[in-house]
């Protein structure tokens, strides 16, 4: 089970007039530590938050978490309010963690040789019962602190007995829940704590719903499990999706511009793998494609004729390389006039796709305008502009006469209008598909018959060659010919090899794929697991039973309720806290954060059993309920720890704490005094 508990505190600072410090006795059950305004109380509070590295909960600057008296400069005389210049300065934390195990934590605020992200962890109760203990020294605040052996929340989460969950991040990352996030369910800071309920979350981690996320963890709700592995199903999903379109990307990228095409290659994942029509590299010929593997057995036989003829002689060859050089010369006309004729197809097909995303965004943009107008509707607007005074389908601009008529003819309303333009962008979406990859076949076409154009080049002056030569030299053109036959099979090689590689990452992916998708849908539909509805139960029933006994008044009870989807109380489907006054507001904070704290002690959470709650009678609240939160937070004491700190007058505090069971720390002038250790 979870546990944490303070048992000492001890704040020292040295100064220009010698040591200063505070020692506080920490006890369980209900512990209030009182002090006047000013005079050092917050410094002891948020000392802990300071120890405990929780300072980015209401600031981003470890040392500006404290007060200036033990960062800056301390008052040494409460009289004439003399101050002194703080030298260095620390605070050490005796806590009590899970299975009774005992730890002592220095963290020093200010020093020459020691940064405040070090934290020197004494193993047993050093302030106690000093003595000699083993000491280990680790970070904080910085990464790796809450998830590597030597980060100092790391060890406070085992100290504790929590593992924080990892959870996605709104940039696709794992992040884990940090406790930083959590901790505001367990403390409240005079400053900015009373805002609401977890007004000091920081969000720094980039994980959504982080609210709900710490309150999940908190309660050890099945829910918070079994969203967090189906959010990290979805991350894993989504890392497989990118990962299948990144992969065929690059391979239609590699051999873009050699006059060869994909032909049913799927783009994004999918888990039918392989297809019923295995996928295929083709290059173009004449109008049609021919696939690459039947292409290199055409090409390798090709080439094993031409290396085992004889090599011919120039003589012997003539009248066969003139027919040649002829035949490749108007072959070479017939490619240029094909390439013309393609590389105009070309730029009509551009056009035509830039027409249509021209077409998708004017749609798109009378899309808004309609759904802008529906949600006007919606309000109640009566007094609506028109949308245009344009034709929608040309966008020319009408004459006033046909904008203003008056017709007994129905049109269309601007829901009907949104749903057809819907279909509409359905519609030309598909036709910029189509275009788009018809564009890309043609732009490969185009690229063989550059290459062929090449080739025939390259033979056309090979040829030439061979014809101007002595007879008897053997024919360049043959030599040639073998030579770019060669390059041509090693190149096809190389594509067809890279194919494999291919198809045997996208077999993997498609593996993971089936994998994700069958746990996915074996995890339950229900949201709430019994043994939530129990806690959110229990949670909603303590929360209302305080708000009674504080004496609520915005409001009756009745229809007061947690909400089973953020956890967070509602009254119907309101924020509860924004429709209160101020200090009812407080009492919600009172009587949620307590909450979670009782159904603790009789249900499997995660809560340590651990409250601090500095000056809860925040906008003047009564002292009928203040003295109520006194006595619930009293009760049953032995199981857990509540902290109070507080500068109500001494007098009036003895008086609502008669007969509780408690412990009262009060402070008499500053916190911090001359010391002598």
């Amino acid at each position: 089970m979870s546990r944490l508990r303070f048992r000492y505190l001890r704040l020292r600072a040295e100064t220009g007039r010698g040591r200063f410090g505070a020692d506080i006795p920490m006890a369980d059950g209900l512990m209030v530590l009182r002090a006047d305004n000013s005079r050092g109380k917050s410094t002891a509070v948020q000392s802990f938050l300071f120890a405990l590295g929780l300072e980015r909960m209401i600031t981003a600057r470890p040392a500006h978490s404290l007060t200036a008296a033990m960062r800056d400069r301390l008052i040494y005389d409460q009289n004439t309010k003399g101050e002194t210049p703080v030298l260095s300065s620390w605070v050490s934390i005796e806590l009590e963690g899970q299975n009774d195990t005992v730890a002592t934590i220095t963290r020093w605020v200010k020093h020459d040789e020691i940064g405040s992200g070090l934290v020197r962890v004494a193993h047993g109760p050093a302030l106690s019962a000093p003595g000699q203990y083993e000491m280990q020294d680790y970070y904080v605040g910085r990464a790796g602190a809450a998830a590597n052996p030597r980060g100092f929340h790391h060890w406070l989460a085992s100290f504790i007995g929590w593992e924080l969950p990892e959870l996605p991040a709104t940039d696709g990352r794992v992040s884990p829940l940090y406790m930083e996030q959590v901790f505001p369910l367990l403390f409240v800071e005079q400053r900015r704590g009373w805002g609401g309920i977890q007004a000091q979350m920081p969000y720094f981690s980039g994980v959504s719903d982080v609210r709900r996320r710490s309150i999940e963890f908190l309660l050890d709700l099945d829910v918070g499990k079994l969203e967090a592995e189906r959010l990290r199903l979805r991350s894993r999903e989504t890392q497989l999706q990118n990962g299948w379109k990144a992969t065929v990307k690059a391979f239609k990228d590699a051999i873009r511009g050699q006059g060869l095409i994909t032909i049913g290659l799927p783009e994004t994942l999918t888990v039918a793998w392989p297809p019923q029509e295995p996928p295929m590299v083709a290059e173009s010929r004449d109008s049609n494609w021919i696939g690459l593997d039947d292409l290199l057995i055409e090409l390798r036989q090709e080439h094993r004729r031409l290396e085992s003829a004889v090599l011919p002689r120039v003589r012997d060859d003539e009248s066969e390389s003139e027919d040649r050089l002829t035949a490749a010369l108007e072959e070479a006309d017939a490619l240029r006039e094909a390439s013309a004729l393609l590389r105009e197809e070309i730029l009509r097909e551009q056009t035509e796709l830039h027409s249509l995303q021209d077409r998708l965004e004017a749609l798109r943009e009378d899309l808004r305008q309609h759904q802008d107008i529906i949600t006007l509707q919606r309000l109640g607007s009566e007094d609506l502009e028109r949308l245009h005074g344009d034709c929608p389908v040309c966008h020319q601009q009408l004459p006033t006469s046909l904008l203003i008529t008056p017709t007994p003819v129905r049109t269309l309303s601007a829901q009907d209008t949104a749903a057809y333009i819907k279909q509409q962008i359905e519609l030309f979406e598909v036709m910029e598909r189509d275009t788009r990859r018809t564009l890309e076949a043609k732009t490969e076409r185009w690229a063989a018959i550059r290459a062929q154009s090449a080739d025939l080049r390259s033979q056309i002056r090979a040829l030439r060659t061979t014809l101007s030569t002595p007879n008897g030299t053997p024919s360049v053109e043959a030599i040639t010919r073998q030579v770019r036959l060669r390059e041509r099979i090693d190149r096809y090689e190389s594509v067809r090899e890279r194919f494999y590689g291919l198809m045997g990452e996208l077999e993997r992916l498609g593996q993971d794929g089936r994998s994700v998708r069958a746990a996915l849908g074996d995890l339950p539909s229900e949201r709430l697991s019994p043994r939530d509805r129990e806690k959110l139960n229990l949670l909603e029933r303590s929360f209302v039973d305080q708000l009674r006994s504080y004496d609520f008044g915005s409001f009756s009870d009745e229809r007061l309720r947690i909400s089973p989807v953020d956890y967070l109380p509602r009254r119907e489907e309101f924020d509860l806290q924004a429709d209160i006054s101020a200090s009812d507001s407080i009492r919600v904070i009172w009587a949620y954060l307590l909450g979670l704290l009782e159904i603790s002690k009789r249900l499997a959470t995660n809560h340590p059993l651990l409250l601090v709650l500095d000056e809860p009678r925040q906008q003047s609240a009564k002292e009928i309920s203040f003295r109520a939160l006194l006595q619930r937070a009293a009760q049953d004491s032995v199981d857990h720890q509540i902290v109070f700190a507080t500068s109500e007058d001494l007098g009036s505090l003895n008086r609502m704490l008669d007969g509780l069971p408690h412990r009262l720390h009060a402070i008499d002038g500053y916190v911090l005094k001359p010391v002598v250790d």
